[in-house]
């Protein structure tokens, strides 16, 4: 309270001995007053008073207070008050009948009516000696943002080890444990058309115009290789002619497939045995009771180049192992080819270059640099090799190769030939490669070199030009 009564100094004796002291606290209205020291008084219901003696205050002040007798302030008797409470705890409110008296020992309380100042609760704390309890401290939850941060740390180091792996474009890894994981190899086509245009898996556009047998792709599994051979149509100028597929991963087994006009040496065939070659068969290639692919042979399949749309389809389909498809396109006297693989383990080369992703590779010079101008003694698939032929029309473009060229060409086209015994023919088909081979319009400056009778006999216009 803002304002307190002040006991008079005839100090009195109250119930269970205790004095009523200056500072004892009048309660708001219906509170009880305090018989102890300074210990407020609840908020209560009212006490009635035992015995005739009812004494108030006046004023704040108390005007006669004997012994034994109840304080009230303010007001008649309320309904009435506690029994009897021990140790100054003072009347809980419970109902009881007019008349009872509040006791106790010191501090017990009584109605006392209400007082004159404003009030205002408050809680007062007194150590009053060691519990008897177990006592646990419970720290205050704080938030912790560190959870947060790591995750933000973790998810930033994943994305720059997969910018890593990007950057570097490695095609295997190891884990922690050493277990090694191979990623996809990039997936490209190498196409031929024509007297042989080409685009190879890295995207060079090399042509070879001589004849003869060529590596397509050459890895430790798998083995293309390629017959190319000169027709009237391009004045001696090669066109794919014959492919033959083999090597380890077709478990020894050799597929080849040649133009319509071949006849039984152009037929589908495996291992020499001609098979499915009927429009719309199909084959499983089979070995030891499991099958390694499949051939189909139908009308079904996109033109890599459309000049050839006006004949006849006859389209093989070669799906084998290691992901490696080709679609053949079986003209007359030429063939169109698509190639799709992967990057071959171990690496690869050929007319369809390294597929390392650099073009500039990929010329005709730098492949015969690297695996020889044609397919090396022991190495072919062929039955036999193509007599190799060189028109006029090619011998008079061959001398226009610069001298420093073509004695260049001479030179590394014996080298390269060696082991091989060439003859005239095929000498001078590599060393028209090494001069032309850059050129993918070589047909255009063979046909100025073309006489009357050559140019009758090709048409105005050249089905594979």
């Amino acid at each position: 309270p803002s304002q307190q009564p002040t006991m008079s100094s005839d100090v009195r004796t109250f119930h269970g001995g205790a004095a009523a002291s200056a500072g004892d606290q009048a309660g708001a209205g219906g509170a009880y007053a305090s018989y102890g020291p300074a210990v407020a008084g609840q908020a209560g219901v009212g006490c009635c008073a035992p015995t005739s003696n009812l004494y108030t205050l006046a004023n704040g002040q108390v005007s006669s207070l004997p012994a034994g007798s109840i304080l009230s302030v303010g007001g008649a008797a309320g309904a009435g008050c506690s029994t009897r409470s021990s140790g100054g705890m003072g009347c809980n409110p419970i109902a009881c009948m007019a008349g009872e008296e509040c006791n106790g020992g010191s501090g017990n309380m009584a109605f006392v009516g209400s007082g004159n100042g404003e009030w205002m609760t408050e809680t007062t704390y007194k150590y009053v000696g060691e519990g008897q309890g177990d006592v646990t401290f419970v720290a205050r939850k704080t938030k912790s943002y560190c959870g947060c941060f790591m995750c933000v740390a973790l998810l930033l180091a994943l994305l720059a080890f997969l910018c890593w792996l990007l950057i570097v474009n490695i095609t295997t890894t190891t884990t922690f444990d050493g277990t090694p994981v191979t990623t996809p190899s990039p997936v490209a086509t190498c196409t031929f058309w024509g007297d042989p245009h080409l685009v190879t898996f890295d995207g060079a556009r090399p042509s070879f115009y001589g004849d003869g047998e060529f590596w397509i792709v050459k890895n430790d599994k798998v083995s293309i290789q390629g017959r190319f051979m000169g027709t009237k149509y391009t004045f001696g100028l090669a066109a794919t002619n014959k492919i033959a597929v083999a090597g380890p991963f077709l478990e020894g087994h050799v597929i080849t497939i040649g133009t319509m006009e071949s006849g039984e040496d152009g037929k589908i065939k495996v291992d020499d045995v001609p098979v499915c070659n009927t429009l719309g068969c199909h084959y499983d290639l089979v070995h030891d009771d499991k099958q390694l692919g499949t051939i189909d042979f139908n009308t079904e399949g996109e033109l890599p180049d459309s000049a050839a749309s006006q004949f006849k389809r006859e389209i093989v389909h070669l799906d084998l192992p290691l992901g490696v498809s080709l679609t053949v396109f079986r003209w007359t006297n030429y063939m169109d080819l698509i190639i799709k693989m992967p990057q071959l383990e171990g690496g690869q080369d050929g007319a369809c270059g390294n597929f390392n992703g650099q073009v500039e590779d990929d010329s005709v010079r730098a492949i015969f640099d690297r695996i020889g101008a044609r397919v090396g003694a022991g190495e072919l698939l062929f039955s036999h090799r193509v007599d190799v032929e060189f028109t006029m029309e090619e011998v008079d473009m061959l001398n226009t190769c610069p001298d420093a060229g073509l004695e260049d060409a001479r030179s590394k086209c014996k080298m390269e030939l060696e082991g091989t015994n060439p003859t005239t023919n095929q000498l001078h088909a590599c060393m028209f490669d090494r001069c032309f081979g850059m050129n993918e319009h070589a047909l255009r400056t063979a046909r100025t070199f073309a006489s009357a009778a050559d140019l009758a006999a090709a048409g105005s216009m050249s089905p594979t030009a």
